[in-house]
């Protein structure tokens, strides 16, 4: 009888189980309030830098950061630090600037808020070391080009950029070179040299018998200080070159 009983209660769970039901949605609720909106202050100090490298400890007032695509900025106090208060949750991009100095950028700030969030950065002085002429030099069996120059010596090293472009307007602008060379030379150096693969030419574009266009410019300090990513193009602004460039063009082999 147990057994019997069993598999009715068993047949009426199945039974139920496969019966289908209306489902009344009823209309949606009134939303709720917001939550608090998070705020807190976005901080960082600026480290200011010569030529060279070396660190600056003077005049650290003065810079100006600014978030971009907003009027919000500040200004550094006497020890580096600027201070945006109240900022709100969000992702953001700081540019950093300073009369005499490269400029630079903070990129894609998560900033959550609440509390105090740091981010430092570094700009330089440009460089001074002006180039003279450049010469060319192209290797009879590799097709490499080899770009000289003669430089006044120096009682501190120094670093060089060489841009590459198609294009006779060829400078540090991001949309005017296609790849880019540096070269760090030391204290009293009289020569500089960039040797270019020629098949880093064939890689840009280049194709034999076509032009191309060189650029060289000092460069202060390091190259990830007053330098950033252009997000237009995917290339790097160095932004603390030489006032002026030597040039040069040639037929690529």
């Amino acid at each position: 009888m147990k057994k019997i009983q069993l598999a009715l209660l068993a047949l009426v769970v199945m039974s139920l189980s496969n019966c289908k039901k209306d489902v009344i949605t009823g209309p949606a609720g009134p939303q709720g309030p917001s939550g608090p909106e998070t705020t807190g202050n976005l901080k960082g100090y600026v480290t200011l830098l010569d030529q060279y490298g070396g660190k600056i400890l003077t005049n650290l007032s003065g810079d100006t950061v600014s978030i971009d695509g907003t009027p919000t900025k500040a200004i550094t106090d006497n020890a580096g630090l600027y201070t945006l208060p109240g900022i709100s949750t969000g992702v953001y991009t700081l540019t950093i600037v300073k009369p005499g100095y490269g400029t630079t950028k903070i990129q894609n700030i998560q900033f959550v808020g609440g509390a105090d969030t740091y981010r430092d950065a570094k700009i330089s002085e440009p460089s001074t070391s002006i180039l003279p002429a450049l010469i060319d030099s192209v290797g009879a069996t590799t097709g490499n080009i080899t770009i000289y120059a003669t430089i006044p010596a120096n009682v501190q090293g120094r670093t060089f950029i060489l841009y590459v472009s198609d294009n006779a307007s060829v400078s540090s602008a991001t949309n005017s070179y296609l790849i880019f060379y540096t070269k760090v030379v030391n204290a009293n150096a009289t020569k500089l040299s960039f040797t270019i693969p020629k098949s880093d030419l064939t890689d840009a574009g280049f194709i034999s018998g076509s032009t191309a266009y060189f650029a060289a410019y000092g460069i202060g300090s390091t190259l990830t200080a007053s330098a950033y990513e252009d997000f237009t193009n995917g290339r790097t602004a160095f932004t603390a070159v030489s006032s002026t460039a030597a040039t040069l063009n040639l037929m690529v082999p």
